[in-house]
C-alpha cells in the first residue's frame, strides 16, 4: 500500500486528565452524531466524534437576501464542521479537536491545565519566541499579547518574571519532527506535516517534551504564580475557606477595598442590611456582626455587598461583593494558594520563601507621622504638613504637567527637608497598592534622569526646600529615600500585606535601589476614636425625613 501524502496540518491537543476514565464524562455525547472507531496503529482506541450542526447560510448572505431568489439563496446554506478526536496512546488519553466548535465538545475541567504551555516552553528554542500571552499583576491586573516582527528571548519582550504570568507562547521547535510552529496555553496547537498514521508517534512525543524538567536558567519563573481554573479545586478551596471561617480561624484572612476611592464623595462604607451606618474601613468582623444570627459563609460573602457612603448615610456609585474584597490565603497538599480580588491563585513555595525574605528585609521609616482620623488620604496629608512644623511640605495633587502626552506627575504626596519622598495610601487590595509603588517610581526615575522634570518641581516647591534639587545634575547615590507610607488598622508596627503587594514592592524596590534610591515603608496607624463606626441618630433621621417634601400623586 502506498503511504499517504503528508500535509502540513494544524492540529489542537489536549492532554486529558488520569481521572476522567468514562467518555460522557469528557465528551459532550449529546451534541455529537453517532461515535465513528478509527483504525489506527499504536493506539489502543481512536475515536472521532463529529458535531451535530445544522446547516445554516453564512452571516453574509443577509446582504443579498432582497436581490436573489430565496431557492439560490437555500443552496449556499453549509454545515459549520467541527470535531473531537479520543485516542488512547500507552495509558494516557488525548483529545485532538477540529474546526471552530471543537473544543467546546470537550466538557471543562477535563483536561491538564498548561499542557500546551508547558510542552511549548520545553520544545522551541528559547531565542525563538514570536509571541506571548501575559497576565500582570501590577495596578490594573491587565491581559496583554505581545508580538513581534522577528524572532526573540523572552527577556526582549519586556516580561517582567515577577509579576507577569505567561499564559500563551509561541515559538518554532528545536527539533524539526515537532512541527514548524508551536502555540501553547491549556491546548497545543501545533502547524505540522504528517498524516493519520503518525499522530500516535507524535503525541508520544509532545507528552515527552511535556514530562521533561523545565530549565531553571530559562522557565523555572513560569511556576511563580499560576491562575486557578479549575473550577473542582476552586470548590475545593472555596469549601476549606466555608471551614476556616466557621471555626473563627482568620489568621491570613481579611477585608480590603479592592479599588481606588473617590474620597470627596466618601465618607466610609456599610454592608448590605445596614442603614444609617458608616463604617471608616471594612474588616471581616464589622462584615460578621452584620449578619445577626446568619452565620457567615462563602455563599454569603458572594450575596452580600459592602457599599461606599457618604457623610448623609447615603449609598454612592462603588460598591462590591464581600467575597471580591476578601483576601485569603490557603495551605493545601503543601502547595499555597491567595485568593485575591475574587480569583484564586497558586504560589509556587520556593517562591513565597524568597518574597516574604525579601518583604521582611525592607527597611521601616523612622518617620514620626500623626495618625490617620478617617476622611481619605488628602485630608491626612493636609494635616501632617500642618502639624510637622515646616519640616514636610504637601505636593499631593500638585501635579506636573509633563511628557509628549502631557501626562501628569505627582512627585509624592509629602516632601521632607531631610530629602524623603513620602507617598501615602490606605490601607487595600493590591491593584490599588500597585498605583501606590508605581507613583513612587515614576516620579523616582523621572528626578533621577530628567533635568527638565526637576526644574518643573523645583518651581513648586517652598523655598525652604528648592534646594534640595538641582536642575542641572541628577540627585546623588543615597541622597534622597522613597517611603511608602501604608494607612493599616492591624496590631502592632508591622505592615501586613497582601500577597501580590509584596511581590510588587519588592520588584519596585529593586529598580528604585538600581536608581540610587533608599526605600523605606512606614506604617501610619489609625487613630483608635476614627476606627469607631457612626450610627446615624434616630431623631436626626426622623428630622430628615419629614424634611422631604411629600410625594405627588399621579393619575
Amino acid at each position: 500500500m502506498v503511504a499517504a501524502k503528508k500535509s502540513s496540518r494544524a492540529l489542537s491537543i489536549y492532554l486529558i486528565k488520569h481521572e476522567f476514565i468514562e467518555v460522557n464524562k469528557i465528551v459532550k455525547l449529546k451534541d455529537c452524531q453517532s461515535a465513528v472507531a478509527i483504525q489506527l496503529a499504536g493506539v489502543t482506541s481512536a475515536t472521532l466524534y463529529v458535531k451535530k450542526t445544522p446547516a445554516n447560510p453564512p452571516k453574509w448572505v443577509s446582504l443579498f437576501e432582497q436581490s436573489v431568489e430565496q431557492n439560490l439563496i437555500k443552496t449556499w446554506k453549509v454545515p459549520s464542521v467541527s470535531a473531537v478526536l479520543l485516542l488512547d496512546v500507552e495509558k494516557t488519553r488525548y483529545a485532538v479537536t477540529f474546526g471552530q466548535g471543537g473544543r467546546f465538545l470537550l466538557h471543562d475541567d477535563t483536561w491538564e491545565e498548561r499542557f500546551g504551555l508547558l510542552t511549548t516552553l520545553k520544545s522551541v528554542d528559547a531565542e525563538t519566541l514570536r509571541c506571548v500571552d501575559v497576565q500582570s499583576l501590577d495596578a490594573i491586573q491587565s491581559q496583554s499579547r505581545i508580538q513581534t516582527g522577528q524572532e526573540a528571548t523572552a527577556d526582549q519582550f519586556g516580561l517582567n518574571v515577577e509579576q507577569d504570568m505567561l499564559k500563551a507562547v509561541v515559538g518554532s521547535p528545536i527539533l524539526q519532527e515537532l512541527g514548524n510552529r508551536m502555540t501553547g496555553s491549556d491546548a497545543l496547537s501545533v502547524s505540522v506535516k504528517m498524516n493519520l498514521a503518525d499522530l500516535p508517534e507524535l503525541l508520544k512525543s509532545y507528552k515527552a517534551q511535556y514530562d521533561k524538567e523545565l530549565d531553571p536558567g530559562l522557565h523555572e519563573w513560569v511556576n511563580n504564580i499560576t491562575p486557578v481554573k479549575n473550577t473542582s479545586l476552586i470548590q475545593d478551596l472555596e469549601d476549606e475557606l466555608d471551614k476556616r471561617i466557621s471555626e473563627n480561624n482568620l489568621e491570613k484572612l481579611w477585608l480590603a477595598i479592592p479599588e481606588i476611592i473617590k474620597w470627596d464623595a466618601v465618607a466610609g462604607f456599610a454592608f448590605s442590611d445596614e442603614k444609617g451606618v458608616i463604617h471608616p474601613d471594612v474588616s471581616f468582623p464589622a462584615f460578621v456582626e452584620t449578619l445577626k444570627q446568619k452565620k457567615p459563609s462563602v455563599a454569603v460573602l458572594k450575596e452580600k455587598r459592602v457599599f461606599c457612603v457618604n457623610e448623609d448615610y447615603q449609598r454612592v456609585e462603588q460598591s462590591w461583593t464581600v467575597y471580591r474584597c476578601l483576601y485569603a490565603e490557603v495551605d493545601r497538599k503543601a502547595e499555597k494558594y491567595i485568593l485575591n480580588d475574587g480569583k484564586w491563585y497558586c504560589v509556587d513555595s520556593s517562591f513565597l520563601n524568597r518574597t516574604l525574605v525579601s518583604f521582611g528585609q525592607l527597611p521601616k521609616s523612622k518617620l514620626n507621622l500623626p495618625a490617620y482620623k478617617g476622611n481619605g488620604e488628602g485630608k491626612y496629608n493636609i494635616e501632617a504638613e500642618g502639624v510637622s512644623g515646616g519640616v514636610l511640605q504637601l505636593l499631593d495633587q500638585k501635579n506636573i504637567v509633563h511628557g509628549g502626552g502631557r501626562s501628569k506627575i505627582e512627585v509624592c504626596d509629602l516632601l521632607s527637608l531631610n530629602c524623603e519622598l513620602i507617598h501615602v495610601k490606605i490601607y487595600s487590595k493590591s491593584s490599588v497598592l500597585s498605583h501606590l509603588f508605581a507613583q513612587g517610581f515614576v516620579s523616582g526615575q523621572l528626578l533621577q534622569m530628567d533635568s527638565e522634570f526637576r526644574e518643573k518641581v523645583i518651581k513648586i516647591l517652598n523655598p525652604a526646600f528648592k534646594d534640595l534639587l538641582s536642575k542641572e545634575q541628577s540627585p546623588d547615590k543615597d541622597a534622597f529615600t522613597v517611603v511608602y507610607g501604608i494607612i493599616s488598622d492591624t496590631d502592632g508596627d508591622d505592615l501586613r500585606l497582601p500577597f501580590f503587594s509584596q511581590v510588587n514592592v519588592n520588584n519596585t524596590a529593586k529598580m528604585l535601589r538600581g536608581m540610587g534610591y533608599k526605600v523605606e515603608l512606614l506604617k501610619i496607624k489609625w487613630d483608635p476614636a476614627a476606627l469607631v463606626a457612626r450610627k446615624k441618630p434616630a431623631a436626626k433621621a426622623a428630622a430628615k425625613a419629614q424634611a422631604k417634601p411629600a410625594a405627588k400623586k399621579t393619575a
